[in-house]
């Protein structure tokens, strides 16, 4: 399915923050003919914009961020459009909003219920999640970073809170957005790394670092969503560029020796190191990558021989 978001500026009337723009029924062809008119509209946004269908949107002069997104059932095809003040992008929200439209194929009979709780489920949980573990968000973070399977105890394993800390940790995930593999709520089969988050006393059973501690200090004293929401996102994107670093000097290191190093240095005094290490070791797994694991390999091999080393001159004679 295609989306798309853009900022663009109208000369209508009415507020349309939260607002979801009511949706009509129609087939494949003219869900494609749509997507073109869109995408034409967003593409000419710095331009005075003609259309009636923008227009609609906003008749104040003011800004709005516009994301809109196909759907289908087995017999028809919808377009759907989140719409809110163009202050607070709602790019950031695509996994959010692509996942929340997806569950309306379960409510085209009466889609209205489902859609007006839009920001609701899709924008303000960032916040119920914070406020709930105020004081174990940056555990939750390395969760997101770590782990797909997590433990957990809750009198009501389906209330809001929860679904809400899932989509949380959903969102935050790099596992899920590199490898399409899905975060769930279930006992890892291996207890030595199960992960526990207690709802019930609003405690996460899990270690840290100071990637992580420092990404939860930018996002704690935040009210508001949108600014949480894009911090969130620029964590994610600079942890990938750090594991695409350490990728690109171990795919050097098969010729380069200094490469190598350099590799063992950077995951050393890494603030992530760590979760760097386990996500390229769970590629080499995924995708088979004998040379990477390989590599992997001698690099633990050495970092466990550096630490003996250190360990040992540290002692006292």
């Amino acid at each position: 399915a295609e989306y798309g978001e853009a900022v663009v500026s109208t000369q209508s009337t009415g507020s349309t923050n939260g607002l979801p723009v009511v949706f009509k029924q129609c087939d494949s062809k003219t869900v494609d003919v749509v997507h073109s008119y869109l995408q034409n509209i967003l593409a000419k946004s710095n331009s005075s914009l003609a259309s009636s269908h923008i227009q609609a949107l906003n008749q104040e002069g003011i800004s709005v961020s516009l994301y809109y997104r196909s759907v289908k059932d087995e017999t028809n095809a919808f377009i759907v459009c989140f719409i809110c003040d163009g202050t607070a992008l709602l790019s950031p929200f695509y996994h959010e909003l692509d996942k929340y439209t997806d569950g309306l194929v379960d409510h085209l009979a009466d889609p209205e219920p489902y859609l007006v709780r839009w920001q609701f489920n899709c924008i303000e949980y960032v916040l119920r999640v914070l406020d709930y573990f105020r004081n174990d968000v940056s555990s939750l973070l390395y969760i997101a970073l770590s782990r797909n399977n997590i433990d957990i105890l809750a009198t009501n394993p389906n209330s809001q809170i929860v679904r809400d800390t899932h989509l949380f940790i959903s969102s935050c995930s790099l596992k899920e957005l590199m490898y399409n593999t899905e975060v769930v709520f279930a006992p890892c089969s291996n207890p030595e790394e199960s992960v526990m988050i207690d709802f019930d006393n609003k405690i996460v059973n899990y270690e840290c670092n100071k990637f992580c501690s420092k990404w939860a200090s930018q996002i704690e004293s935040e009210y508001d969503a949108y600014i949480v929401r894009q911090k969130l996102e620029d964590y994610k994107i600079a942890a990938n560029e750090d594991l695409n670093t350490f990728r690109r000097l171990l795919h050097l290191a098969e010729a380069d020796h200094y490469a190598f190093f350099q590799g063992y240095e950077f995951i050393k005094l890494h603030d992530n190191g760590k979760i760097l290490f386990e996500m390229l070791s769970h590629e080499s797994m995924v995708y088979s990558l004998e040379s990477l694991e390989n590599l992997l390999n001698i690099l633990q091999k050495f970092r466990l021989y550096k630490e003996s080393v250190t360990l040992n001159t540290s002692r006292p004679s």
